[in-house]
């Protein structure tokens, strides 16, 4: 370790007390007087040089003290300014590596985060936000936020935010370029005096869509048990109150009882399937399956009802085809609701057709009928639960309006898709795809 300056208090004082002793010595012996009376000789020169250096030796000694206290004090201060360089920059480090980090959770952020000024300009937005407002990068910074959010109740919050420093809450639904609903949350931030808004928006649409289709379940789910046993009741009311007398109005009600009765148990059947399947509780066989075979079975079990409907069943399956890794039982299930629903929707005279391909490593098994096609609205929706599109004649038909939902969720849990394709007036094709196996069948 460096050792501090420590200046020599003797070489100040010791040279000139003894030069004062020996001029004092010099005068009384009276040779400063017979010097200057007969000039000076050999030993008087001699003290008065010990006299002169004992009179320069300070200032000399001095002068090389103040260089050595000026040095010392330009290496403390060099020192001090070295210390103060590196705490300032491990404090810059420390700030951009905050910064770094910051930066990094709001481009990863999957909720939008805004920060607007008490003049209402945006001076922070993350990518989810943008996303999210459909803004491009960068486009929202320093410009109004109405020119962004186009949301004025936000604007009434913000300035009550501002205020009363109280946190918000509310909703912002967008419908351009397609319904959203974003929930904003918004606090006060204070920064170097400077009042701020941060708004964090979180986009709850699916949520909405899920509580909404919660919703509609539960009311569909009542109304189908309610319909059905709303006329098993009052059939049987009418029985009770005479119509059992009448044998052949009798039978009529009983025969009405009967296909109602079948309808509900179909439709438990079905909810309990929903609902096995949507849990993961599904229980599926797989094993190599040829989709021959599926649709050989599909065409033999419905070839009746086709016939009594007055419709063609056909079936196109070419040789060679690759198996499939299935449940045989559950995917016969999802071809056979394919086939019943276009035999339902099939005016007397119609085809209904079956035919499968091999297609970039998937097998793909296309149901196609020639009935009254599916509006091009009701398309988007047909695999939802209990959405019907005609539903007067699919409740005449016995439908529950799950079968195209249980299909869909079969289909997916096999690692495969439903697709399908109508023209009102002309048909629909529904068609499964499925991976396919190595080798043919």
């Amino acid at each position: 370790m460096r050792r501090g300056y420590r200046p020599a208090l003797l070489w100040f004082a010791l040279p000139p007390a003894a030069g004062l002793t020996a001029a004092v010595v010099y005068v009384a012996s009276g040779r400063l007087e017979a010097a200057l009376t007969r000039g000076p000789g050999p030993l008087d020169l001699f003290v008065w040089l010990v006299l002169l250096a004992a009179l320069l030796v300070p200032p000399v000694y001095g002068y090389r003290e103040a260089r050595g206290l000026a040095r010392t004090a330009e290496r403390s201060a060099d020192a001090a300014q070295r210390r103060a360089e590196r705490a300032a920059l491990e404090k810059l480090n420390r700030l951009l590596l905050e910064k770094a980090q910051m930066d990094v959770i709001l481009q990863h952020m999957a909720d939008g985060i805004l920060l607007v000024d008490q003049h209402r300009r945006i001076v922070l937005v993350n990518p989810a936000a943008e996303r999210m407002l459909g803004v491009a990068p960068h486009e929202a910074l320093g410009r109004d936020h109405l020119e962004v959010t186009h949301h004025f109740d936000l604007d009434e919050r913000m300035a009550r935010v501002l205020a009363t420093g109280e946190p918000e809450t509310l909703e912002i639904r967008r419908a351009h370029p397609e319904e959203q609903i974003l929930e904003a949350r918004l606090n006060l931030a204070v920064s170097g005096g400077e009042r701020s808004v941060l708004v964090m928006l979180r986009d709850i649409t699916r949520s909405r869509q899920l509580e909404q289709m919660r919703t509609e379940f539960v009311s569909n789910v009542t109304h189908e048990l309610r319909t059905p046993l709303t006329s098993i009741q009052g059939f049987a009311e009418t029985l009770l109150e005479g119509a059992l007398d009448e044998p052949e109005t009798a039978r009529h009600f009983v025969e009405i009882m009967l296909r109602e009765s079948r309808h509900l148990g179909a439709l438990i059947d079905e909810l309990l399937d929903l609902s096995r399947v949507e849990s993961g509780r599904f229980r599926m066989q797989r094993r190599p399956t040829a989709p021959g075979d599926l649709i050989a079975t599909t065409v033999a079990r419905l070839a009746q009802k086709a016939e009594r409907a007055g419709l063609t069943l056909s079936a196109d399956v070419p040789e060679g085809l690759p198996l499939v890794n299935g449940d045989p039982d559950r995917l016969v299930q999802v071809l056979s609701n394919l086939v019943e629903n276009a035999i339902k929707y099939t005016p007397a005279g119609g085809r209904v057709s079956l035919s499968a391909r091999h297609e970039d490593g998937r097998v793909l098994m296309a149901v196609t009928d020639t009935g009254v096609g599916i509006p091009r609205a009701d398309l988007g929706r047909i695999f939802e639960r209990f959405y019907r599109v005609d539903k007067a004649r699919t409740r005449a038909t016995g439908g529950t309006g799950l079968g195209l939902a249980i299909a869909k969720h079969i289909v997916e849990a096999h690692g495969g898709t439903i697709a399908v394709e109508s023209e009102v007036g002309k048909g629909s094709t529904f068609t499964v795809s499925l991976p396919a196996m190595s080798g043919p069948e």
